[in-house]
């Protein structure tokens, strides 16, 4: 919406939409290398610390891009510098969910984790609605208001954000898990050597496992826009408006079904969601291609809030009893860092280029979400289950 015009100017529509999606892939080719650097602090001298950390890498990058000159300001450096924000957002992201996702499932009770575990999911949820509804509410001004100043309020506005965030987290206690860990002298020197060595193939399936929510839900939340704006000529905000909608029921259905996985287990809960958006996929891509606005609602909000969001809303509490505390954050990260770089990032610019492939049509895209999500039900299904319930039983 913005970027394509603000900082890649000078080159095609379609080549800027690509540079766009490109500097958005760099931020997760980065998060890796923050996830692994800050994950081994995080086993080594504690989870809270360095989820403080993360939080303020995060938001100083986010602020620095509202402040940003543009490129016909200052030429190359322009993006240049947008680049740089974006590998200081992916070093803090790299191990910001995962931290909180090990906190989180280390400080519940074992037939409570999938519901405390979701609840992080949740809240990044709660940080897309008021993300989306900011552009929503600066995409309302006139088209030279809003690619001349208002795109930068909601970046600058994310300053409150982490002011909270802070407070919330330096007043959190360590987690009993870590510190038994600690105090027993249980710890590795290379936790995430450690987690690879000792688990191989759980590793590369976990990896796996993650794939359909990485590629579906950011080639919904990535390229959708520009899908819905140059294939189908709509206006940006009803990706926008989608995306709010599924989001905030999103609140919602993460935590049922984390408290759901409780019941019956993870891999169900996961292998439905998985098989889930396979089926889902083409009909997906037919109710947008409607043009009509509540259709486009109604498929992101059942492929986005009901099937993807029951596989995320398990992994981090089915990734974290995978692994045991001495190394669980280091090779909690690796795996959703490793299934960032390979899946995430490169799905809004795979997605272009499927799109462009087809003629304009997103019948290859829909292929490959449908690939992904079998691919994920596969590997779930090759793992063990975790949930206390279900291993006693």
């Amino acid at each position: 919406m913005v970027f394509n015009k603000v900082f890649f100017p000078n080159v095609s529509p379609f080549a800027a939409t690509l540079a766009s999606f490109a500097t958005f892939g760099l931020g997760f080719a980065v998060r890796p290398i923050g996830g692994l650097v800050l994950a081994h602090l995080g086993d080594r001298i504690g989870r809270r610390p360095v989820l403080i950390l993360t939080v303020v890498l995060m938001g100083a990058g986010t602020l620095a891009i509202g402040f940003l000159p543009t490129y016909h300001q200052i030429g190359i450096w322009a993006p240049v510098l947008l680049v740089l924000c974006r590998m200081m957002q992916g070093f803090g992201v790299g191990a910001e969910l995962g931290g909180a996702y090990v906190m989180s499932t280390e400080a519940a009770k074992a037939e409570k984790r999938g519901f405390y575990g979701s609840l992080p999911g949740a809240g990044e949820f709660i940080g897309v609605v008021i993300a989306s509804g900011a552009v929503a509410a600066v995409s309302t001004l006139p088209e030279d208001d809003f690619l001349g100043w208002g795109w930068r309020i909601p970046f600058l506005a994310s300053a409150l954000v982490v002011i909270i965030a802070l407070v919330i987290r330096n007043a959190a206690p360590e987690t009993e898990q870590f510190e038994a860990t600690r105090d027993s002298g249980k710890r590795e020197k290379l936790p995430v050597l450690a987690a690879i060595k000792s688990r191989p193939k759980a590793i590369a399936l976990l990896i796996g496992s993650g794939c359909a929510t990485a590629i579906a839900s950011y080639a919904i939340q990535g390229y959708l826009p520009s899908y819905l704006t140059n294939q189908l000529g709509l206006s940006s905000g009803t990706s926008v408006l989608g995306i709010t909608i599924a989001s905030a029921i999103s609140i919602l259905t993460i935590p049922l079904a984390g408290a759901l996985s409780d019941r019956v287990g993870r891999k169900p809960v996961m292998i439905g969601g998985a098989v889930a958006i396979t089926l889902f996929a083409y009909p997906f891509f037919w109710l947008v291609d409607t043009r009509e606005p509540w259709l486009i609602y109604l498929a992101i909000t059942v492929a986005f809030a009901l099937m993807l969001n029951s596989i995320f809303a398990v992994t981090g509490t089915f990734y974290a009893e995978s692994l045991p505390t001495e190394v669980r954050y280091s090779g909690l990260v690796f795996v959703r860092e490793i299934n960032g770089v390979i899946f995430a990032g490169t799905s809004p610019f795979v997605a272009t280029l499927l799109v462009d492939a087809g003629g304009d049509r997103p019948w290859y895209l829909a292929g490959y979400m449908a690939t992904a999500g079998l691919a994920s039900a596969l590997c779930v299904w090759r793992l063990p289950e975790t949930a206390p319930a279900r291993t006693k039983g």
